[in-house]
């Protein structure tokens, strides 16, 4: 392979400023999306679900725009060769013998850069799921009374993903359960009235505290990175034995409520939460795309929101610091 070919053809690049030249000597192609290309959520699923979100985004890209680095190759190459061969260019008289190389050169020389910004910066309609052992009863354990699967006299489980949520927003196991009891159901004010509501429209006896939440793909990938972490010593049926997988903070007007993903139903999803809620990674069931979760419906399904229902009320991601690690041993 020539070597003054070689040369020649790093010149041409170089001299173009739309070729970025990169420390190892390559030269950076871009390849830029239409802005109207999107991805669907059933493939953002499958990312988030893989054992190498990035690899597979990276595999999808080379997958959807194959067709496009085939012709911009081809343009590049026609570019560059009529560069070589101008009268005042270092090939006047053609390439001769070095023709077979040029391709070879510039193969070597450059490489296509994919539009994964575009993607990553995509927005997604994320359904929360929380398990905070209650998912080993068939999240029955959020039916208290007066939910007309619900027993009167019946106590608040320990398990339950309700109860939890009720602590997490400074309430007790008692104020919650005498909340269920009694309080405003035409106009309720506040979390543990809005819970009795949420309980008294619930038409199924199996249903999960879900949260509705705006996220790019990008966060979504971050987020699901640390739920696969669950699993790294083992699944465990009580989600309360998961080891530790990072927090998520919601703000607190984060649409949330009782929904059943299996049956296809769910309460007025209007508990109102009263301060940002801080949620153990270890503890949440799935967090997928609307249209992608683990049942057979989706909220979509069920109450035909728009999309604004959806809020970006994500405040924060903390994973482990040696997530990396984590991953390995849970491989």
């Amino acid at each position: 392979m020539s070597t003054d070919l070689e040369t020649a053809v790093a010149a041409i690049l170089e001299g173009k400023y739309w070729y970025a030249k990169q420390p190892d000597g390559s030269f950076r192609m871009e390849i830029y999306a239409d802005y109207r290309d999107e991805m669907d959520e059933k493939t953002a699923a499958e990312i988030c679900q893989s054992a190498d979100p990035e690899l597979a985004l990276l595999e999808k890209l080379e997958e959807w725009y194959f067709e496009a680095a085939c012709v911009y190759q081809a343009e590049l190459e026609k570019e560059i060769r009529q560069a070589l061969t101008a009268p005042d260019g270092p090939y006047p008289e053609g390439l001769g013998d070095d023709e077979d190389d040029l391709s070879d050169i510039i193969t070597e020389l450059t490489y296509w850069a994919y539009p994964e910004d575009h993607f990553l910066n995509q927005e997604f309609c994320v359904n929360i799921l929380l398990d905070t052992g209650d998912g080993n009863y068939d999240f029955t354990l959020n039916s208290p009374y007066p939910c007309w699967y619900g027993d009167y006299n019946a106590r608040l489980d320990e398990k339950s993903s309700l109860l939890w949520l009720a602590r997490q927003q400074g309430y007790t196991k008692t104020q919650l359960w005498r909340a269920l009891r009694e309080g405003d159901m035409r106009d309720p004010k506040g979390f543990l009235e809005s819970c009795r509501v949420e309980c008294a429209n619930l038409p199924s006896s199996m249903a999960a505290v879900t949260f509705l939440v705006r996220m790019t793909l990008a966060k979504l990938m971050e987020l699901n990175r640390c739920v696969r972490l669950q699993d790294r010593n083992g699944r465990f049926y009580d989600a309360r034995k998961n080891p530790y997988c990072g927090t998520i903070t919601l703000g607190k007007d984060t649409m949330c409520g009782l929904f059943d993903p299996w049956d296809g139903g769910g309460s007025v999803m209007e508990i109102q939460l009263e301060k940002e809620v801080r949620i153990p990674i270890r503890y949440i069931w799935a967090a997928l795309p609307d249209g992608c979760g683990r049942g057979r419906y989706d909220v979509g399904d069920v109450y035909g929101m728009c999309a604004s229902a959806w809020r970006d009320t994500l405040l924060k991601i903390v994973s482990p610091k040696n997530i990396d690690r984590m991953e390995v041993i849970a491989v």
